[in-house]
């Protein structure tokens, strides 16, 4: 007895390929393939009718008529002959036919003697399948018959490709609507986060402006701050809004700030942190770092600024120390830098800010929690 099919065999896979395409190996019965087998059945005078797939190594029944099994092994099939051919293939009578010799389903109980199929062939060509008929008895087909018979295996195909344009359209309106659903919450997340933005511009420019004692003041005071908060949106923007490691947002704040010879030295594991942290932190390390420059550790030759943090134990800490700068002199009266160091950003944190005007240089501690996760490992040097 030859074997019909190899699955090894060049083409084979992507045959295979094509078969589970269409996702209807082992699906349940349907009374559209019922029926295209009861009316081959009714055409061909038979007692037996299969719509069948083929697989490589078993036989899969999308409907049959007088055989009461859903799938057999492709080894002993009638169908993994007729996958072959060009168009239809019919076997008279399978006792006399050498292809058959040995084959139980032809000299066993089943006593199976007549077959008749046509192939079900994909729109470019793949075969997957049979329309085929059976009798326990030696008989032949007339010409009308066998043209039914194609016609059935092409309705049997129709069928398929239908079941395989309808998942295709229900997984895309799916797509669709995921899709649309991500648009709807990015442009709500937006939304609040540009109503945040706008609450915190809204704020600087009203206390900038309060603290100033001349319009001039006012506007690069302002200016300046912008230009911070935008510097810390531009990598929020890369982040897709949601969060920004604290390397990037401390080194892209203390960059305008950086000395020549590159006094600014920072120190500390990379982390995430929310938006309004990112935010309020750039605006921090501004405030700080333009003091330095006018009045503290930058404002002559050899003072030095440490920008340091620690994240354990669900404990964030942020450290600004100043050293090597013009003594200290505490401010009479708090600005609104102050404030916004103290009070503003460190409610972003759900902590605690304080400004230590000692001496030998201002000091900043920020503690607080986070939040956020840990990115990498630590991240030392100047940015």
């Amino acid at each position: 007895m030859s074997v019909p099919i190899d699955p090894l065999c060049d083409g084979e896979a992507e045959r295979s390929a094509a078969l589970h395409a269409y996702r209807l190996l082992d699906a349940p019965r349907e009374q559209d393939f019922d029926d295209i087998a009861h009316m081959a059945s009714r055409v061909c005078e038979t007692p037996m009718a299969v719509v069948n797939l083929v697989d490589t190594r078993r036989q899969f029944f999308l409907a049959e008529v007088g055989l009461g099994v859903r799938e057999t092994p492709l080894d002993t099939s009638f169908c993994g002959h007729a996958i072959l051919e060009e168009d239809v293939l019919v076997v008279p009578d399978a006792r006399r036919d050498p292809r058959f010799d040995g084959n139980p389903l032809v000299h066993g109980t089943a006593g199976l003697q007549f077959y008749a199929g046509a192939v079900l062939k994909t729109p470019d060509g793949q075969p997957v399948g049979t329309m085929c008929v059976l009798d326990t008895k030696p008989r032949q087909l007339n010409a009308l018959q066998i043209d039914m018979l194609r016609f059935l295996a092409r309705q049997a195909m129709t069928q398929m490709e239908l079941r395989r344009s309808l998942a295709v359209r229900d997984r895309l309106l799916v797509e669709a609507r995921a899709a649309e659903a991500r648009r709807r919450d990015l442009a709500h997340e937006m939304a609040h986060r540009m109503k945040n933005l706008l609450s915190m511009v809204q704020a600087v420019a009203t206390q900038t402006l309060r603290q100033s004692t001349s319009m001039e003041e006012g506007r690069l005071a302002i200016s300046q701050r912008l230009t911070a908060l935008a510097r810390a949106q531009d990598i929020l923007t890369l982040a897709d809004y949601e969060e920004a490691t604290i390397c990037e947002v401390v080194a892209a704040t203390i960059a305008p700030h950086q000395t020549a010879d590159r006094r600014i030295r920072s120190c500390g594991p990379d982390m995430l942190l929310t938006s309004q942290q990112a935010l309020g932190l750039s605006l921090a390390i501004h405030e700080l770092a333009t003091n330095a420059a006018k009045y503290g550790a930058l404002s002559n030759g050899s003072g030095t600024v440490d920008v340091g943090w620690t994240n354990e134990h669900g404990t964030f800490v942020f450290d600004w120390i100043e050293r090597g700068g013009p003594a200290v002199v505490a401010p009479q009266r708090r600005g609104f830098g102050s404030k916004l160091i103290e009070r503003i950003v460190a409610s972003y944190f759900n902590g605690e800010g304080r400004i230590d005007f000692a001496p030998g240089g201002i000091a900043f501690r920020l503690v607080g929690k986070p939040d956020a996760r840990p990115v990498g490992r630590v991240k030392a040097g100047d940015p």
